[in-house]
């Protein structure tokens, strides 16, 4: 190869690299696969946001069902000094008179939203009551609690505001007994998430769970 031929070679290699770059930029992405990516990420991000609002839900749940694991605690050991249990919910500061009360008077709030409440209100009316039973919990609580008590003889309520409605059996009223409450409005869309709990059996009912 002689020395023109050899310069020739070497000026036209980059020209011919140059080429194969530049046909390898031009490659890019369709619209189709832009609409497919596009509709993909959407998809995962309703996925995130459904189990974001599965996981907070679950969360506010083990609240209602940690505070009424409380309130049974508290029952148990008022009954261990006094032989009864206590009323709260509805009649004042003085608790209830045995078969009274209101499972629907919620505390620490009047109704139950998505706000949190310190569990410790004196402007609540029932406050006192509650303070005699002495519940701690971990932190404010966005649900409301409300619990009935009566002696034997005296019939236990239905509880009407969840379906199928909660009846106890009759020979509930051969012992005293207690009944709680708890309600959750999360996304304050006035339908409620119910959870009862009883002196009957150690199983807590819900309705309406995940609301």
């Amino acid at each position: 190869m002689t020395a023109q031929e050899a310069n020739r070679s070497s000026t036209h290699r980059p020209t011919a690299t140059l080429r194969r770059l530049g046909s390898r930029g031009s490659i890019g992405f369709t619209l189709v696969e832009l609409m497919a990516a596009v509709a993909i990420v959407g998809i995962l991000a309703a996925l995130a946001v459904v189990g974001y609002k599965k996981y907070v839900n679950t969360a506010q749940s083990g609240e209602a069902l940690g505070v009424i694991s409380g309130i049974r605690n508290a029952e148990e050991a008022y009954k261990a000094e006094t032989l009864t249990y206590l009323g709260c919910s509805g009649c004042g500061g003085t608790g209830c008179a045995a078969g009274a009360g209101s499972l629907t008077t919620y505390y620490p709030m009047a109704t139950p939203s998505s706000h949190k409440w310190a569990w410790t209100n004196p402007s609540h009316s029932d406050y006192q009551c509650w303070r005699t039973l002495n519940i701690v919990t971990d932190g404010p609580v966005r649900f409301g609690y409300a619990v009935i008590a009566g002696n034997p003889g005296m019939a236990p309520p239905t509880i009407t505001t969840v379906t199928p409605n909660i009846t106890w059996p009759a020979s509930a009223a051969d012992n005293p007994w207690y009944v709680i409450q708890a309600a959750g409005d999360r996304d304050e869309n006035s339908k409620f998430a119910y959870f009862v709990g009883s002196s009957y059996t150690g199983e807590v009912f819900r309705w309406n769970e995940h609301e």
